[in-house]
């Protein structure tokens, strides 16, 4: 009898194991459909819990069959409780929907620092741009992320093209060669390409965009001396959707943007494509262009294969065809008229590869690789430039959460290739580098209120030889209102041709790098900040202040002794490149209105050239930024900005640029769940540098352009369709 017991138990034992099933949820922003990263969902009653992935998805295993009471919650929303039954009557996860109820940027996953943890809980100081920034930015500039990074704090623009309308940008006052691009954590623009990535960059596709500023090279290696932009993607949707934005400017510019997102069982597939034009204007009737012709096709196909709950792999192929002409009008469309023209065409090809699998106890190994190849055409008057730009990224990396540490670890290798095309009058200016790398990072979390972030990264630079880049930051959170942040790191870059002085000579007479005059740009750099945080009522407010200092050694700089007359050489510099400054961002939140007032401080300084001015050119001391939007959720919004550029040194002795802002409005009306319109104008008060002074001199074959500080377009209105399927 007692044996009939015991096998009956060991029945029912069985019996009861198998009736287990895994809950699959996938949670997401009420308002947008956009996937939530970082939100918990648990059982309390089984004392079971999981935390979202970067496509807001999670999977609870092992749970008894019937019914189960789930909890829901992240960050900036307000929490759910569903009650589901197991098993599913799918593999489809369930899909929660958590409805906003802060102004706040709070529950953000970043992706930048590899440990996917939420933006307020990282040591580093980084700044999100979320989901309605891009999407407000896409609504006024459909065509590139310029406008996106000119409304970040710290983040200065600089013209380098009057003919072509190309613009670089300034972390922290440092030349725009010094910031890395990346996408989903892809170093994909950088060297030859780096000149021109920004205005080829669409935002229609990106949930979000991340900054770091500061020496970043401990995480993705060289080119992130001022700081890091990583441009992260929207991921398939359970629910297809088609967003189509038309767009049209009163100055001849058109845009057709078109990003689709959906999922079919284990497949996935994103889609973008646009179509950029541009008439060629000549805004202040000197004959020359303000305004570029323009020509600009984009295609993004990214397939994603979900192998398992635990396995997702995507391959995506970028491509990019640009035609970008300015000059003197006549001579436009007329070869036969004599007159300067400066034409640009370039073609962008890239490939990305990753794979996520998660190990189990919240280990995540991830594989990636891209191929990347940038050919461009330069023509400016009668100068002429070309070549093609190779480059591979690949990498492994394992994250591994061990009690209060998550680690990660991995190894990267980079080719960077650049040959010159053509038959050019100096010698080429090829390049042929490669990179192998090792990096390893902590967060560890002392207490609830400690929090610190060690990393190391030792790459092998062939040909400039080893760096070991040391990382450090500590988070201590002293108060539920107050957050202070600190650290510092080591930078460098492998020195080439292309930055935005040579981008301005359209690399004419520039000589190829002397080993013997140049060394690896290097850089140590400081940050530190303080965040308060409080809520009245319906009042939320956010003040961060903020500090940081870089110093570069050995920057590559024009070198007049290197080179004979008519032509440019660079070289090392034989002082410091200096930058230091403060930044003040204020946030502040009532019902529907959000108000911004971000101001800072920036003092650059070269120590190299006793004939030129202490200050560094092209950097504003002073700069402030002043937005403020008020909305009526699913009927209409508005919103006003201002930017102030403070004074700029030209580099041409003591002369100084004049400050000036520049204002806009905005005006979007929700007509239905799926359409939209939009009314925008830029620049209300029509600020031109050729209202201060004529940048145009010269003979119209062969003209000189005087250094470009402020806007050549002048006042820009456009009406954006927004169609939603």
């Amino acid at each position: 009898m007692k044996y009939f017991v015991f096998a009956a138990l060991l029945l029912g034992s069985a019996g009861a194991a198998e009736a287990q099933s895994p809950l699959r949820v996938l949670v997401r922003d009420e308002r947008t459909h956009a996937p939530l990263a970082g939100a918990t969902v648990a059982v309390p009653a089984r004392q079971a819990g999981a935390t979202t992935d970067a496509a807001g998805r999670a999977t609870l295993p092992g749970l008894p069959d019937g019914p189960q009471r789930v909890q829901v919650s992240s960050l900036g929303y307000a929490p759910r409780t569903a009650e589901l039954t197991l098993p599913q009557a799918s593999e489809e996860p369930v899909v929660v929907e958590l409805e906003p109820n802060s102004l706040e940027l709070q529950g953000v996953v970043v992706e930048a620092t590899r440990t996917n943890s939420r933006i307020e809980d990282v040591p580093v100081r980084i700044e999100v741009i979320g989901p309605e920034g891009v999407e407000e930015t896409s609504s006024m500039r459909p065509a590139n992320i310029a406008m996106l990074l000119t409304e970040a704090s710290g983040i200065q623009s600089q013209f380098t093209s009057a003919s072509a309308g190309s613009v670089a940008f300034r972390i922290q006052g440092l030349d725009g060669r010094y910031t890395q691009i990346l996408k989903d954590g892809f170093p994909l623009f950088g060297g030859f390409s780096q000149g021109l990535s920004l205005v080829q960059i669409p935002p229609l596709d990106l949930r979000q965009v991340e900054i770091i500023k500061g020496a970043s090279s401990a995480l993705y290696g060289g080119d992130a001396i001022a700081g890091l932009v990583n441009l992260v993607s929207k991921t398939p949707t359970e629910t297809p959707a088609l967003h189509l934005l038309l767009n049209q400017t009163f100055k001849g510019g058109r845009d057709l943007d078109a990003f689709y997102s959906g999922r079919a069982g284990r497949l996935g597939l994103t889609l973008l494509a646009t179509q950029n034009t541009q008439q060629a204007r000549d805004v202040d009737g000197d004959g020359f262009s303000d305004l570029p012709q323009l020509q600009l096709t984009n295609v993004n196909p990214r397939l994603y294969y979900y192998a398992s709950d635990s396995t997702t792999l995507y391959a995506g192929l970028n491509a990019t065809a640009e035609t970008r002409t300015g000059g003197y009008l006549p001579a436009l469309g007329n070869p036969a008229t004599a007159g300067y023209v400066e034409r640009n065409r370039s073609e962008r090809y890239s490939t990305q590869l990753r794979a996520d699998t998660h190990l189990g106890r919240g280990r995540l190994l991830t594989v990636k690789n891209s191929v990347s190849s940038f050919r461009r055409e330069l023509l400016a008057g009668r100068g002429y430039f070309a070549g093609r730009q190779l480059s591979t990224y690949s990498e492994a990396s394992l994250l591994l959460p061990l009690g209060p540490h998550r680690a990660v670890l991995g190894a990267t290798g980079l080719t960077d290739a650049f040959r010159e095309a053509g038959a050019p009058a100096a010698p080429a200016r090829d390049y042929a580098y490669q990179t192998y790398g090792a990096f390893v990072q902590d967060d560890w979390k002392l207490r609830d209120d400690l929090t610190l972030q060690a990393g190391l990264r030792t790459d092998y630079q062939r040909p400039f030889g080893l760096f070991v880049l040391p990382r450090f930051s500590v988070l201590y959170k002293p108060a539920a209102f107050l957050s202070v942040r600190a650290g510092g790191g080591f930078g460098y870059k492998a020195p080439t041709i292309f930055s935005s002085t040579t981008e301005q000579l359209a690399y004419a007479g520039v000589l190829p790098l002397d080993p013997a005059r140049v060394r690896a740009e290097t850089s140590r750099g400081l940050n530190a900040d303080l965040t308060l945080r409080g809520r009245l009522d319906e009042l939320s407010a956010s003040l961060n202040q903020a500090v940081f200092y870089t110093r570069l050694a050995h920057a590559l700089v024009p070198d007049a002794a290197g080179a004979p007359a008519g032509f440019t050489a660079l070289g090392s510099a034989p002082g410091a490149v200096t930058s230091r400054g403060l930044e003040t961002n204020l946030r502040l939140g009532l019902d529907a209105f959000q108000f911004l007032a971000a101001y800072t401080l920036t003092d650059a300084r070269q120590a190299y050239d006793p004939a030129q001015p202490a200050a560094l050119p092209f950097v504003s001391r002073h700069r402030l930024v002043l937005t403020t939007t008020y909305e009526q959720e699913k009927s209409f919004r508005v919103g006003l900005e201002g930017y102030y550029n403070g004074p700029q040194y030209l580099g041409e002795g003591p002369r100084r640029g004049r400050g000036y802002w520049l204002l806009g409005a905005l005006a979007e009306k929700i007509f239905a769940p799926h359409f939209s319109v939009v009314a925008n104008v830029e620049n209300l008060f029509d600020v031109r540098q050729t209202r201060f002074e004529p940048v145009v001199t010269g003979p119209v074959d062969q003209p000189t352009f005087r250094p470009l500080y402020a806007p050549l377009d002048g006042i820009v209105a456009n009406i954006a369709l927004k169609i939603t399927l």
